[in-house]
């Protein structure tokens, strides 16, 4: 039982995401033999743009989270941003001033403009 629960605990994400298609796609081929409700509408074609949306989606996805991910990167290597610039504190203080920070940015800001 302990050998189950490391794995899953440290489960590659190759392996989480056969799992999750895998199920999702089970389901799906079970619901299509046997449906609980008949509907008008063919399935297959109703799944053709859906498949179409979520590839692109996907692509989408990765591309803006490679780029956080870069920025990110460049941001903590040239220590730019204004939590950089102020003096060293502690890190509550830091994480607090960042959400504060944040909010303006994000959410007061826009509204006086």
């Amino acid at each position: 039982m302990e050998i189950i629960i490391h794995y899953f605990e440290n489960i590659p994400s190759a392996h989480r995401s056969l799992i999750l298609v895998g199920g999702i796609s089970l389901f799906w081929l079970l619901e299509g033999f046997f449906p609980l409700i008949r509907f008008d509408y063919k399935k297959w074609k109703h799944a053709i743009p859906n498949i179409f949306f979520t590839i692109t989606t996907i692509l989408i996805n990765f591309s803006m989270a490679f780029l956080l991910l870069k920025t990110s990167d460049w941001v903590i290597l040239n220590e730019f941003g204004i939590l950089n610039w102020l003096p060293e504190m502690s890190l509550p203080i830091k994480v607090l001033l960042g959400v504060l920070l944040l909010d303006f940015f994000g959410a007061y800001l826009p509204t006086l403009c």
